[in-house]
């Protein structure tokens, strides 16, 4: 690991950016991420927060530079029941770029073995074979990484599993958690098979990176960059090797568990849970119910009546966090009051100081 003191940003100037017809129009900025309405699953697992903030966070200023702003808590971390938003995943790896720069998902390849991919990988090593266990990435890959759903074409003698951004991302947020989708699959590959897959190929739909030895030395020796889509090429005979570790039963319950995942992640009161967090860690401004609606996978429809059966609605949820935010920012008096309603989404500030009065009525004065 790094030294204590914090390094400066490294930023990797070896080559202009190339675009490709895959990352065109893929804007930066988190609201920007609720635009694409293919996202289907917007929850996901604490794990892999938890995983990277012990191996990158360590020490109390460290710790705080990789949690700052994305509201979870030291607490937080320690409650094996916690679940988190793909947008504070991606804040936490926006703050892990500016510690340390691109490439840094390399400097410990091992961190994503796969004892880091809970019931994912409990499926795919005790499927029958390297093929079902690929499948199970396909069907059930986005529960854990919802920025990505995975198409499976079989080419000649190849397989090519090509991994689709499912939200909106720029690079610098989409790249380091591709590189750790990629050296998971080949600990996984290679788990199943029993040996190190040599053979597989690796391409990354972004320009060659000044640590593109690192990138060869986790991954293996056929990598490309440049590529129209971040994919991942294995030979069609690896399909039906049995795998090293087969179990029916084990593997049947690992189906279980992440069928069920599925099952919660569509239940109403989970729905409500899923709004409350995409709010709290909304950036400046606000969200709309149409915005969330399409960052949640439902149409706005359907997001009101499982809010109904679930006992509340939008405008409510939304009002709540809205009133939590100013009181914050009224209490620490380091904005005025037009500041403040700008960063809470008002267009003036009168319907700002309507809003306060509504919330604190014995102290209107506030405002």
């Amino acid at each position: 690991m790094p030294s204590a003191a914090l390094p400066p940003v490294w930023k990797d100037t070896t080559r202009a950016p190339v675009e490709s017809d895959y990352r065109r129009g893929q804007s930066c900025g988190i609201l920007s991420q609720m635009a694409n309405p293919t996202l289907e699953r917007l929850p996901m697992t604490m794990g892999y927060f938890r995983l990277i903030h012990r191996c990158f966070g360590g020490g109390a200023e460290r710790s705080a530079a990789v949690l700052k702003d994305t509201g979870v808590s030291e607490s937080d971390l320690r409650n094996p029941a916690a679940e988190i938003s793909l947008f504070q995943q991606v804040r936490q790896v926006e703050n892990v770029n500016a510690l340390y720069g691109p490439g840094w998902a390399f400097s410990q390849p091992e961190l994503w073995s796969p004892s880091a991919h809970g019931a994912i990988a409990a499926a795919m090593l005790s499927a029958p074979t390297l093929g079902d266990a690929i499948d199970v990435l396909r069907r059930y890959g986005h529960v854990r990484a919802p920025f990505f759903r995975m198409h499976i074409a079989s080419k000649r003698d190849r397989v090519v599993l090509d991994y689709e951004l499912s939200v909106a991302l720029s690079e610098a947020q989409w790249r380091p958690m591709m590189e750790i989708a990629f050296v998971a699959v080949r600990s996984l590959i290679q788990a199943v098979l029993g040996r190190a897959p040599v053979e597989a190929e690796f391409f990354f739909a972004a320009p060659k990176p000044s640590y593109a030895e690192k990138v060869r030395s986790a991954l293996g020796p056929h990598v490309s960059f440049d590529s129209t889509i971040n994919k991942v090429v294995l030979p069609k005979e690896w399909m039906g090797v049995a795998a090293t570790g087969a179990d029916s039963a084990l593997y049947r319950n690992a189906l279980s568990e992440l069928q069920a995942t599925l099952a919660r992640l569509d239940d109403p009161v989970g729905l409500h849970a899923q709004v409350e967090r995409l709010l709290q860690t909304m950036p400046d401004g606000r969200l709309g119910a149409d915005d969330v609606a399409r960052a949640l996978g439902v149409s706005r429809r359907t997001l009101t009546r499982r809010l109904s059966e679930a006992g509340t609605q939008f405008r409510d949820l939304l009002d709540g966090e809205i009133k939590a935010r100013a009181e914050n920012l009224l209490s620490s008096k380091k904005l005025s009051r037009d500041e403040i309603a700008e960063r809470l989404g008002y267009r003036d500030p009168t319907s700002f100081s309507r809003a306060c009065r509504r919330w604190f009525a014995k102290s209107a004065n506030r405002a």
